[in-house]
């Protein structure tokens, strides 16, 4: 009889795996390190994302500081708006001009060439209206550059927006009408559009407001301060009225460009020139305003004007907001592009929302004809 094969079969009994408390502790062990690890891999994760929309916004800031170089220094509107001529006129009339019909692109078409992307632009027909289906198609085309990685609802679809630029103080009641009439397949009147000769604020407390509904009608006072509070305005036929990068009185580097908003593009087009698509603006009251409220005006009830609190609020508001915690990204006037707190004090994101944020700017101070500008 072999008294070691019974030594043997006893022994492997004893060897045959882990205990349950053994197993139990090593479970625990592994989850400590993935509850340790995970948070470690998403905060890489999203540092790496955020990084990657930086990028983004930075070559998107490029493009436009190229653009603006080409206009003898003037920032693409962000609507630019041409008549739409009968078949057969070559030499129109001035009325016939005034007439017509507004086919419109915002700033992005306009930037395409500095993007890389002039054989989209080459193909762009500049004498249909903004629902023209040929141009829609244009402007569904995927642009990864246009779009943050944190930002689902622009790039899961071709025409995903999250990059807008900086057309200053607004009243919304504007915005509003003007996308109405744009989601109504025409392009909105003069008096619609969101601009500083539309906006009735009586800045100078003279009891004359532009865009009223009395005469005189204008007020090129009150339009000069308003135009003071950004950058970037309507192009009317050949009138930019857009900032020149010399106008930026308060500094490039103190003055945002562009911003994150995950509720742009809403139109489903990166091309769409409604400011609710394409711009952030910082919404006032324009009939409550006045001179002493130029550093701080009064907000709609729904609006606190702030990076962030409108975040859910849908799409097609035009503020910035974005999905990175705690921040939103920019781009200053300067090409630089920075991460800005949520928290950030009220007074001090206003100064940096406009160009002449430093002061109330009176006429006489603005050396241009707010409505001059016609590079384009």
């Amino acid at each position: 009889m072999n008294l070691n094969a019974g030594k043997l079969h006893k022994s492997s009994r004893y060897r045959a795996g882990f205990t349950l408390i053994e197993l139990l502790v090593v479970i625990s062990i592994i989850a400590t390190l993935m509850s340790l690890i995970l948070p470690a891999v998403q905060n890489a994760r999203a540092a790496a994302r955020r990084t990657e929309c930086l990028n983004n916004m930075r070559n998107v800031g490029l493009a436009i500081h190229a653009n603006a170089a080409k206009r003898h220094d003037r920032i693409p509107a962000y609507g630019r708006f041409t008549p739409i001529l009968p078949p057969g006129i070559t030499n129109p009339t001035p009325h016939e001009i005034s007439c017509a019909p507004l086919g419109g692109v915002n700033w992005v078409v306009d930037c395409l060439g500095e993007l890389d992307r002039q054989d989209i632009f080459d193909r762009w027909n500049m004498t249909a209206p903004v629902s023209d289906p040929g141009n829609k198609t244009l402007g569904q085309i995927s642009l990864p550059v246009l779009t943050c990685p944190d930002d689902e609802s622009a790039f899961q679809q071709p025409g995903g927006l999250s990059y807008v630029i900086n057309s200053g103080y607004a009243d919304i009641s504007k915005i509003r009408a003007y996308s109405a009439a744009i989601a109504g397949g025409g392009p909105p009147s003069e008096s619609q559009m969101h601009n500083f000769t539309a906006i009735p604020a009586d800045w100078d407390e003279d009891s004359v407001v532009s865009g009223g509904p009395t005469a005189p009608f204008s007020d090129p006072d009150d339009e000069a301060i308003t135009k003071a509070t950004g950058l970037s305005w309507v192009q009317v036929r050949q009138k930019n009225m857009s900032q020149r990068m010399s106008t930026i009185y308060d500094g490039l580097s103190n003055t945002l460009m562009l911003a994150e908003n995950v509720n742009a593009g809403s139109s489903g087009t990166w091309s769409n020139p409604s400011p609710a698509n394409c711009t952030f603006v910082y919404p006032i009251v324009s009939a409550d305003v006045d001179g002493s409220t130029f550093s701080d005006p009064p907000l709609p009830p729904e609006y606190s004007g702030m990076p962030n609190d409108n975040l859910y609020g849908g799409e097609g508001i035009p503020t910035p907001s974005s999905n990175h915690p705690g921040v939103v990204n920019f781009v200053m006037a300067d090409g630089s592009a920075r991460t800005i707190s949520e928290n950030i004090d009220r007074r001090t994101y206003i100064r940096l929302v406009t160009p002449a944020g430093t002061k109330l700017r009176w006429t006489g101070f603005v050396p241009e004809d707010p409505v001059s500008g016609s590079d384009f």
